[in-house]
């Protein structure tokens, strides 16, 4: 069971997208893969082990386990998460810039890799909070709206982002940089350590979530080339290679397989 819930607050509405709550039966298997994605998510959990490989995560209950935090880097390639017995996952949908306004460190410093866990004392200990209260929305804002933090760097870097989000125009990153007043090499480091991708990589993940959008969230049946050209692709061929290296599919079996979970936020194939 999944359910998704946007943040109340319209502080937090500027850089969560929401909260989403997923919870497996005991006796229960269950797995999906996740596909790249602009936004991040950092994910509670209570009594849970947790094993990482490649692009795999896979989490069994273990009663004796305490909290746990798990965060998902940026990835290129979709991540397929196992879960077995009774798992009970809390997670925060960050928008793109989002989950840098709550940390201390750049993100690149805690999610270098696919998916790692988060042992900060603090967050560990909102964790245990969320756990023991029974309404964890509420919990969930009150501990983020104390978090809150502000760098001078955020304000170019979501110019950065609305630009490489763009469905008007096809912006290099050369161009954007020029746009901010950077020079190249300044901007590609500083977006690198708050988003923990490369400026290119975001602009083909953002692209991709473009084109989903343009397929699941439309009311019309969409062809490729449809789709191509209003998620901003300069061709079909360049759109079906790039979906072929974002799914490892090819475009007829990923839009036959994935699905929308809980509304229109989440895209999963549920396997």
């Amino acid at each position: 069971m999944l359910k998704f819930i946007a943040p109340e607050s319209t502080v937090l509405q500027r850089y969560v997208e929401g909260f989403y709550f997923y919870r497996c039966d005991a006796g229960s298997v269950q797995r999906h893969i996740a596909f790249p994605h602009t936004n991040t998510g950092l994910s509670f959990f209570s009594g849970v082990s947790v094993a990482r490989q490649d692009h795999s995560l896979y989490l069994q209950h273990c009663a004796q386990n305490g909290y746990h935090i798990e965060v998902l880097g940026k990835y290129t390639q979709p991540v397929m998460v196992h879960c077995e017995g009774a798992i009970d996952e809390v997670s925060i949908v960050f928008k793109p810039l989002g989950i840098n306004r709550f940390l201390r460190e750049d993100f690149a410093q805690i999610a270098p890799v696919v998916s790692q866990g988060y042992d900060n004392p603090v967050w560990l200990a909102a964790a245990k909070r969320l756990y023991q209260n029974h309404n964890r929305v509420a919990c969930l804002e009150e501990f983020l709206l104390s978090a809150i933090i502000e760098k001078e760097e955020f304000a170019k870097m979501e110019q950065a982002l609305a630009f490489f989000e763009s469905t008007e125009q096809d912006y290099s990153v050369a161009a954007v940089a020029a746009m901010l007043g950077m020079n190249l090499k300044t901007f590609q480091r500083s977006f690198t350590k708050l988003l923990a991708c490369s400026p290119v990589d975001f602009k083909r993940i953002a692209k991709f979530r473009n084109s989903l959008r343009s397929k699941f969230q439309s009311k019309e049946i969409k062809s490729l080339t449809d789709i191509t050209y209003e998620a901003n692709y300069s061709d079909q061929s360049y759109f079906i290679r790039e979906l072929r290296k974002l799914t490892q599919q090819n475009p007829k079996q990923f839009f036959r397989e994935a699905r929308l979970v809980d509304g229109e936020k989440i895209v999963w194939e549920i396997l």
